[in-house]
């Protein structure tokens, strides 16, 4: 496993482990901004493939991650902060999935 899929993977099961286990809301705030740099990196290398050469999963991943950054939480409390976190790591999961998708064969 390449380790930025390591760390995507790390990321993402920080924040859809069950609710009773979510850190509290300083944790969350740092999960979210964690979230966002690993997410504005994998958005920019699935965008940078051809637009022709996408898959359609990785094109709707493209258009929620963006829409899920410009909505933000929907609300003002821990729990609203913590879905928005689960919402970045299950578009997170797909862009990184979409990504090894597209890649060639044999090139990790």
């Amino acid at each position: 496993m390449r380790p930025e899929a390591h760390r995507i993977d790390e990321l993402v099961q920080r924040a859809l482990r069950p609710y009773d286990q979510r850190p509290d809301a300083e944790g969350v705030a740092h999960l979210v901004d964690d979230l966002i740099t690993a997410g504005q990196e994998l958005h920019a290398l699935v965008s940078a493939n051809a637009e022709g050469r996408r898959t359609e999963r990785a094109t709707a991943a493209l258009a929620e991650w963006s829409y899920f950054l410009d909505k933000g939480p929907l609300g003002h409390s821990d729990h609203a902060n913590w879905n928005h976190a689960r919402g970045l790591a299950r578009i997170i999961r797909t862009m990184a999935e979409a990504r090894a998708e597209q890649r060639p064969a044999g090139v990790r």
